[in-house]
């Protein structure tokens, strides 16, 4: 991988400020990856070439550019091997949503839980939000088990608040406040 912008994890794990070139090795990743993925993710059926995640960059860009998305990459050396974001940020509430998927082969070491802790020191500390929220499947173990070691507190679920590939899913959500984040 060619050297880009990254905020470093520890050791080889870095979360990478997204290149338009990047969109080749991302949807290779995700196209390698699609059974597992889309177990929770609606947005892989939708991915067909390099161009739909050449339009993501896009589209994410233009949202860091009007103060709303701030997307990276999570790269292990010089690998991409997953992808995290702060999404619906408001400035005037000072709070957003987290967003994160990761390729099967580099699930259970730790890696997102990592991940969220570094996009959460940024997001308090670099841009001065106070709230943050993860919204996980009830079915998504792994998901839900990241925003919990993650010090992150269990709202509630909201019932059928999602719809996927046909079927309503209850949706467990979480939050984390300035206050209560320790790095």
């Amino acid at each position: 991988m060619t050297p880009y912008f990254s905020l470093n994890i520890e050791d080889d794990l870095n979360l990478v400020y997204p290149e338009l070139g990047m969109a080749k090795e991302i949807f290779e990743l995700l196209d390698s990856d699609r059974d597992h993925l889309r177990v929770f993710l609606d947005f892989v059926d939708d991915s067909k070439d390099e161009k739909n995640q050449e339009d993501y960059i896009k589209m994410k860009m233009q949202g860091a550019a009007n103060g709303t998305d701030k997307l990276f990459f999570i790269a292990k050396g010089d690998r991409l091997i997953g992808c995290i974001d702060l999404h619906f940020i408001h400035s005037a509430s000072k709070k957003a949503d987290i967003g994160y998927w990761l390729h099967s082969d580099y699930t259970k070491q730790g890696i997102v839980s990592k991940s969220v802790r570094k996009l959460c020191e940024y997001a308090f500390v670099t841009l001065g939000l106070n709230k943050l929220t993860i919204l996980a499947d009830t079915e998504n173990s792994g998901s839900n088990a990241v925003a919990l070691s993650c010090g992150f507190s269990f709202l509630g679920t909201r019932k059928q608040d999602k719809q996927l590939y046909g079927k309503y899913r209850d949706i467990n959500e979480y939050y984390l406040l300035k206050s209560d984040f320790s790095s």
